[in-house]
């Protein structure tokens, strides 16, 4: 991990009055992803608002940025104002901030001067002491990341905002850092953007593979909007998240809470892009064709394979016209977001052979390889790059040719398999790049299901360049296996509606963990790894919630708890929060939201809730739900997505137990609150309040020099 003595992690500043927030040994390095070379130093750098942020006399648009992005930040989530000021070269002393590329005549002059040697491709180098922090980076995208691991190393305290003294060295283990994701609904839009710039941008992720369908206005075919929103309210309120195929056939997911079932104008999804590129992230558009295609042919059924299905979800690559349609819907995307590379999925094709009639008798393996040839021809005709998701050219993992299955009442049917391995090298371009989502051989389905490392050594030998698609940070012999030629990194995936919930939920420790294993070399074990993770939530929910938590601008006071159950807890007084120190008593439940696209809520098990009683007679209830805002008292015993408390900040107790402090926002400011009760719901896993806090309003000053009329 980190040499020399390591930094107090960042904590809200109610944790101080709470006790320790780190497990015994366990201190959160400085910066994440690990960086290759950091040495920490006594010597820092209090931030005042008399520090200028230097500039060239004629700075880049780069140099702005990088320079607007600081302003910003510490504006915004510190309350310092600090100004840029153009400087033809360097003072010989005093204090400053200077952020830049080699390409900066400042940073030239500074690592000149001080003979700071240059990183590798996208790599930086970062010094904070004797009155200065300077990022200086190999390239644009190096002096990017160097910013974002200064942001890391601000901390807030009673003197003020300090950097801690340090010099780092860092660059990217591998070039491509994605994650996978739904194009966010009008109302997440807010959070999609906080999610790049305080999530994505932060970790230093650069690709974001965004999956569309018709969720944008499409002028040329406005009916498969409207096919798309009937299709998600029918999924909706049918509780499904995919359709049934005649005879109960399993068809693929319908992923129709893309955009939240909604639409979105295309000046929004440019928007979009636009940002993502700002923070030097690469946006590749997903745009299912073959299969997962329900939001083309909601209204265009004759172009489907099975005509006859409620929703069909595949089309029918021996009807020409379906690529009239197809290509006509990727031009518009295209137009707006100018991507180098789209992903074109084909994945889990589950046409029950012989019902096509157009199909019929053909082999499916031949159809599927002219069917990808077809698409990439016109990406390639206009510039653009091809990716896939790589299951059908593995023939042990979907079968060579066909696959016989059954349908729930057990009628057997064929459906179609992989491509063989003479197939695969003859047919399909080795140009395409391809999404490896099948690595994963540590949950006991191993090689005999098809998956594993051997999958990735053919992808290898064939020429293919490869990513692992839906990443997680277990993956076996990581460094051993990214050495193989053609893998360039990896990309961790979410499969449900992009929003705040799901994705605190379900994600953050593989999006935090996959970042490291992409960037760092240093990889810590998975129950260190979720104790990092976990010590910085409170961070990041700070930064990604649309509405501040109150702890963060005034102490919080304790109250007395009456451990008793069926206790009530008198507060009688107007408060701005509450924070609840808790635990349960064994792990609970958390589904993957995916499960339950109707209600993400309930896929977290309920274990109780608490009921705030206002004066007035008014009820809120607080659910209480595991891996959202509570965990088990003997945290982390077996650690893992949904294995964290997106909303709780861990609190060490003695004996090696944990609680976790929960902090709720008051939606009723100026009403005070009579009592609150605790209702357990889980007999066998019962939640115990160890204590709780407020935090109260401020009082105003009265006021001076009015007379009084």
């Amino acid at each position: 991990m980190s040499r020399g003595a390591p930094i107090r992690p960042i904590v809200l500043l109610w944790m101080a009055a709470l006790a320790e927030a780190a497990l015994p040994g366990a201190s959160d390095p400085p910066v994440f992803p690990v960086p290759r070379q950091i040495e920490v130093r006594a010597e820092g750098l209090k931030l005042e608002e008399s520090i200028p942020i230097l500039l060239p006399q004629q700075p880049s648009a780069g140099d702005l940025f990088l320079a607007r992005f600081l302003t910003a930040e510490l504006s915004d989530r510190y309350g310092l104002a600090l100004h840029t000021q153009n400087v033809a070269k360097l003072p010989e002393s005093g204090r400053y901030v200077l952020i830049g590329s080699m390409a900066n005549p400042l940073v030239e002059q500074y690592s000149h001067r001080h003979g700071v040697p240059p990183a590798e491709k996208e790599g930086y180098a970062l010094k904070v002491g004797g009155g200065i922090a300077v990022v200086a980076g190999r390239d644009e995208a190096g002096a990017f990341y160097g910013l974002q691991s200064l942001r890391q190393l601000m901390k807030r305290d009673d003197g003020g905002v300090r950097l801690p003294g340090v010099r780092i060295r860092d660059w990217p283990f591998l070039p491509f850092r994605g994650i996978k994701m739904y194009l966010p609904g009008r109302e997440n839009i807010g959070y999609f953007k906080r999610f790049v710039r305080d999530v994505m941008a932060l970790y230093k992720y650069n690709q974001l593979i965004l999956e569309v369908n018709a969720a944008m206005r499409l002028d040329r075919h406005p009916e498969l909007n409207t096919g798309w929103i009937e299709l998600a309210k029918d999924l909706a309120y049918t509780r499904r998240e995919r359709a049934w195929g005649p005879g109960r056939q399993f068809q693929d997911s319908a992923n129709a809470d893309t955009a939240d079932g909604g639409v979105l104008d295309k000046e929004e999804v440019a928007e979009l892009v636009r940002y993502a590129r700002e923070n030097h992230i690469e946006v590749i558009p997903e745009i299912p064709s073959l299969t997962h295609s329900y939001y083309l042919l909601t209204r265009h059924r004759e172009l489907a394979e099975v005509q006859d299905a409620e929703w069909p979800d595949t089309y029918c690559p021996s009807e020409p016209k379906v690529y009239g349609l197809l290509f006509d819907v990727m031009d518009e995307y295209i137009d707006v977001m100018r991507p180098s590379m789209v992903h074109v999925g084909h994945d889990e094709w589950r046409m029950p052979l012989g019902v096509c009639r157009r199909c019929r008798g053909k082999d499916p393996t031949e159809l599927f390889a002219a069917d990808l040839n077809r698409i990439y021809g016109h990406l390639r005709a206009k510039g653009i790059g091809t990716a896939m998701w790589g299951d059908h050219l593995i023939a042990p993992l979907r079968g060579e040719k066909t696959r016989h299955v059954a349908n729930p009442q057990g009628t057997p049917y064929d459906m179609p398999g992989a491509l063989s391995p003479d197939q695969v090298r003859r047919l399909i371009p080795k140009d395409i790049l391809i999404f490896n989502w099948f690595w994963d051989n540590a949950k006991g389905e191993g090689l005999e299901h098809g998956l594993g490392e051997p999958n990735e050594v053919a992808l290898s030998e064939w020429g293919f360049r490869q990513v692992f698609g839906n990443f997680q940070p277990h993956i076996a012999n990581f460094g051993r296996r990214a050495a193989r030629p053609g893998i360039l990194g990896g990309a961790p995936s979410s499969w449900a509606a992009t929003n705040e919930g799901n994705f605190g939920k379900d994600l953050m420790f593989d999006f935090l963990g996959c970042a490291n294993l992409l960037w760092s070399v240093e990889r810590p074990d998975m129950r260190r790894l979720a104790v990092i993770v976990q010590e910085r939530l409170p961070e990041i929910r700070a930064s990604l919630s649309a509405q501040p938590l109150p702890s963060l601008d005034g102490p919080a006071a304790p109250l007395p708890v009456d451990a008793r159950a069926g206790k009530p807890i008198p507060v009688g007084e107007d408060v701005s929060s509450l924070i609840f120190v808790h635990a349960c008593r064994t792990r609970g439940r958390n589904a993957p939201a995916y499960r339950a696209t109707w209600n993400y809520a309930d896929t977290a098990e309920l274990l109780g809730w608490y009921e705030v009683v206002y004066q007035d007679g008014l009820i809120e209830t607080i659910p209480i739900r595991y891996g959202v805002n509570i965990l088990e008292e003997s945290w982390p015993e077996s650690p893992g997505s949904g294995n964290l408390a997106y909303e709780a900040q861990i609190v060490r107790r003695s004996g090696g137990k944990s609680d976790f402090a929960f902090e709720w926002r008051n939606p009723r400011f100026g009403k005070a609150i009579r009592e609150i009760h605790l209702k357990s719901e889980s007999e066998a896993n019962p939640v115990s309040l160890r204590e709780l806090r407020i935090v109260r309003p401020r009082i105003a000053p009265a006021p001076k020099g009015l007379r009084a009329f």
